[in-house]
């Protein structure tokens, strides 16, 4: 296969990992419309306490054994099958340690820290659904890893579509938090067999199929790095939901967590692009061109702000109504912490760890996580004494900006440029102001015309949408086919 061919089987196998992310989150999205509505805001709480205490437990109890596949199922045609069994041996059995530990005290503990007597009971329900998802995890990897991208979007969509289905009918039916968690467990005993199925007819039936001591210990000593590094993400991930869960009532727990979301459209960005220019970077620093890496970065930097401008200036015009829309008129205080969440969005037009990936840097990206998992710990308690629930979100944006500021550095000396070259500061500004000139002027024609709610949101979306092309177009910065390209993950 030539160096092109390579180039866009990274590039198709990322994206389909991407797009099942985006999947997820958009069904996330979905589930939270319905929920927010059919549960109250304290049962819908204890639904979202429980699946953060899965999601923080998780990456420790699969010690990356998922990642693992990556590198011993490639090219393995002796023992595939066994690599996979000695794979979901190994993910059962931390899931198993979740599943024992929860009804063991765990889950009393969590709702005492949570300040949460509910919580305990319907957190019993997450033992099933760990026990059963654990092997389910490895789908992803063992099928990019043998090149079966179609199936796995496949099952990722009717998984999905399933679940929404499932969550849904539940919340509506029962109104409690113990029935949707349900649903979730349910869900998870229904993936198991066809998911295993799935990963065994992805490899050859010929060859060795009994796993061995020796094979578990090698993908335990691969593995274990990375489960603590996936640790240390999901820590950061859910840090401010701990921090907020922990200090303030279980209400305002709700809708912080309502409003500190992704908006599905930001990770298709941004992973798109991420996939688009990955195998670039490393080409390029293979065949010694910085300035190539330079240059292309600055472009994805470019391309995915066009889009993620706009949409910041409309989340910071319009939170309250995006949240009355999205979830009713119980959690419009949700609009506070998406407000704050949105001034991050210029910094995700950028691939940062792409760079240092690709010029055999990661050491870095494991450092400066570790510093921004402390500092932001520190920052949001104190920030949330002073600020209430929203201060987490403060506490998460300054230390993402200031880790990122540190970040510029290694990445500066991995292609050899100065720090203040890295970015096209008069590009940067420049889609800014194309973004917020519009949300300026959308901005007085909603102080102006008397309108509310949906009305509003549709009337002044639309309205930022237009002016917002507009000005891309007079400064020539691309019209509605380079932003498609953007979307599509290639580069402008």
């Amino acid at each position: 296969m030539t160096d092109s061919g390579r180039g866009r089987a990274l590039t198709l196998k990322t994206l389909a990992l991407a797009s099942g992310q985006a999947l997820t989150a958009l069904s996330t999205l979905l589930a939270t419309a319905v929920l927010t509505r059919a549960l109250s805001v304290d049962e819908y709480a204890t639904h979202r306490q429980a699946l953060m205490i899965y999601g923080v437990a998780a990456p420790l109890l699969m010690l990356g054994l998922p990642k693992a596949l990556f590198f011993f199922l490639p090219g393995e045609t002796r023992r595939a099958r066994a690599v996979i069994v000695e794979n979901l041996i190994l993910l059962t059995l931390g899931g198993l340690v979740f599943a024992v530990a929860l009804p063991l005290g765990g889950a009393r503990l969590a709702a005492a820290r949570f300040e949460n007597p509910g919580l305990a009971e319907p957190l019993l329900l997450m033992a099933p659904y760990a026990l059963c998802l654990a092997p389910v995890a490895a789908l992803g990897a063992c099928l990019t890893a043998t090149d079966r991208v179609g199936p796995l979007l496949r099952f990722n969509i009717a998984s999905r579509a399933l679940l929404l289905a499932m969550i849904a009918a539940a919340a509506v039916l029962f109104h409690e938090a113990w029935a949707t968690l349900l649903a979730h467990a349910l869900w998870a005993a229904l993936l198991v067999v066809p998911a295993i199925w799935l990963m065994l007819r992805a490899v050859p039936a010929t060859g060795e199929r009994r796993p061995s001591r020796a094979g578990l210990r090698s993908q335990l000593s691969y593995s274990v790095p990375l489960g603590l590094a996936g640790l240390l993400g999901a820590l950061s991930a859910q840090l401010d939901k701990l921090i907020v869960s922990s200090m303030c009532s279980t209400r305002e727990f709700a809708i912080y967590v309502t409003g500190a979301l992704e908006l599905p459209l930001v990770g298709i960005i941004t992973r798109s692009m991420g996939a688009a220019v990955l195998p670039e970077f490393t080409k390029a620093h293979k065949s010694g061109e910085p300035g190539d890496i330079i240059a292309l970065w600055q472009q994805a930097m470019h391309a995915s702000l066009l889009l993620l401008a706009p949409v910041m200036y409309v989340v910071l015009l319009l939170g309250p109504e995006l949240m009355r829309f999205l979830f009713s008129d119980d959690y419009i205080e949700a609009a506070a912490p998406l407000r704050v969440y949105a001034l991050l969005l210029p910094l995700r037009s950028a691939v940062y760890g792409s760079v240092l990936m690709a010029t055999d840097r990661t050491r870095f990206v494991t450092v400066s996580a570790a510093l921004a998992l402390a500092v932001n710990a520190g920052l949001s308690v104190l920030f949330v004494r002073w600020l209430g629930p929203t201060g987490a979100a403060w506490a998460t944006v300054l230390t993402v900006y200031a880790t990122t500021a540190v970040t510029l550095w290694p990445m500066a000396d991995a292609v050899h440029c100065r720090v203040r070259d890295l970015i096209a500061w008069a590009a940067v500004f420049r889609v800014l102001l194309a973004a917020g000139a519009p949300a300026a002027l959308t901005l007085g024609v909603g102080l102006l015309v008397p309108l509310s709610g949906t009305p509003r949101l549709f009337a002044l979306g639309l309205l930022q949408a237009a002016l917002t092309l507009g000005a891309y177009h007079l400064l020539g910065l691309g019209g509605p086919r380079t932003l498609w390209r953007t979307l599509r993950g290639r580069r402008p």
